[in-house]
Parts: C-alpha cells; sequence; structure tokens
C-alpha cells in the first residue's frame, strides 16, 4: 500500500512539473513568429477497448468511447509535447449470469512525441486516471430496454499508467491516433486488478499557433 502510495505521488508531481513547464513562457523575450507551427489545440473522439489484467473473476473486454481536449507543444523539428483531457469509458462484462459493467475516468494523459515524418509520429509517457462513475447493467424483462441499470462503489478506483501510442496524419486537420495505455498496478502489485486500454480515435486540429516558445531567433526584414 505504501508502495503504490509513493508511485503515485512521484507520477502526480511529475505531472504537475511537466504541465507547468508546457505552460511557462519566457515573459521578457521577444515574441516571435514564423511560419512553423509551435503548438496546437484540438478536439478527439474515438473508441476503447478494455481488458482488467489480474483478473479473478474472467471477465470479458467491452467496448465504449472517449474524447477530449489535446494541447501539444513543439519543442523542435522532431519532438513534441502534449498533454490532454479526456473522459474514457472502460468496459467488462461478464458471459454467465449476463452482466455489462461501465466505468468512467476522468484521464490525464502526459507525453512526449517523436516526429518520424508529417505523416507519422510516436507517443510515450505517462497517464493519471480518476474515477468519475461506475455501474453495471444485466437483463430485465420489467425494463423497456430490456435492461436495468445500477450504480456501484468500484475499486478499480483512481489510477496511473503508462501509454505508447501512434498517430497517422490524414489531412490537413484530421489525424488517426492509436494508444495502448497499462495500468501501473500491472507492474507493481500483481495481486491487484489493473486496466489495460486500446484506444483508436480521431483527432481534430481547432487552432494553430506559430509563436515560437523554444529556439527563438530574430528574423531579418
Amino acid at each position: 500500500m505504501c508502495r503504490n502510495y509513493f508511485f503515485l505521488s512521484i507520477n502526480k508531481a511529475l505531472i504537475s512539473v511537466l504541465v507547468l513547464y508546457f505552460f511557462s513562457v519566457p515573459v521578457f523575450s521577444q515574441d516571435v513568429y514564423t511560419n512553423k507551427e509551435s503548438a496546437t489545440f484540438s478536439f478527439t473522439l474515438g473508441l476503447t477497448s478494455s481488458d482488467l489484467y489480474n483478473d479473478t473473476i474472467n471477465y470479458t473486454q467491452g467496448i465504449l468511447f472517449n474524447g477530449g481536449l489535446i494541447y501539444t507543444l513543439t519543442f523542435s523539428d522532431k519532438l513534441n509535447g502534449g498533454i490532454e483531457l479526456l473522459y474514457t469509458g472502460k468496459a467488462l462484462r461478464k458471459e454467465k449470469p449476463f452482466i455489462k459493467y461501465r466505468f468512467g475516468y476522468i484521464d490525464i494523459p502526459l507525453y512526449l512525441q517523436y516526429k518520424f515524418s508529417d505523416g507519422i509520429k510516436a507517443n510515450i509517457g505517462i497517464q493519471y486516471s480518476k474515477i468519475s462513475n461506475s455501474y453495471y447493467l444485466y437483463i430485465d424483462p420489467a425494463k423497456a430496454n430490456g435492461m436495468h441499470k445500477k450504480s456501484f462503489s468500484s475499486n478499480l478506483n483512481d489510477d496511473y499508467g503508462v501509454l505508447l501510442g501512434a498517430e497517422i496524419h490524414l489531412s490537413k486537420n484530421l489525424e488517426l491516433a492509436a494508444r495502448y495505455t497499462l495500468s501501473a498496478k500491472n507492474f507493481i502489485d500483481k495481486r491487484s486488478p489493473g486496466f489495460g486500454v486500446f484506444q483508436l480515435s480521431f483527432k481534430y486540429v481547432v487552432f494553430r499557433s506559430y509563436k515560437q516558445y523554444f529556439h527563438k531567433k530574430k528574423i531579418a526584414g
């Protein structure tokens, strides 16, 4: 328990430091604008497929959705940093008796992004997840939709993990992104259940900044 709390504290501290770094801009230097993109703000929406590791009940994978906001900051020609605010649905089900379990999390992924080219990028980073809601559905012929919904208190509460993903450029403002996020519990405590979540989503850029925050150079003319 203490070890889990220690790792959680380290992850929160790292997220806080990197967030401050991302949004810190030197206030005494002259603003410089170029034709090179320095930051983007995007919306994302997609699907999730969730699995539960260290599972003693043999749940089956379930499909739900996720969506939210993305801020990306350019560090160099090859390296970006990204932070996201997502609502992520994670789903499991049990076949006998048939029950669907639904978990809603507020996720904050923080990652470095390496650009192989303008069309292909790879992400690696960490994620903090705070549980928002949990409920299950079971067959109930008395209900109009045939299913009864009931909230419950889940032991799959706040979590932290590692992520690995890739993005493919589709058009000027649209990208296809794939990512796998694995709970750090799977490395730290083999007795505690933890999610593994595959995400497939679209990312749409709504704002681009050309104000340079790094490698500022005075432009002649």
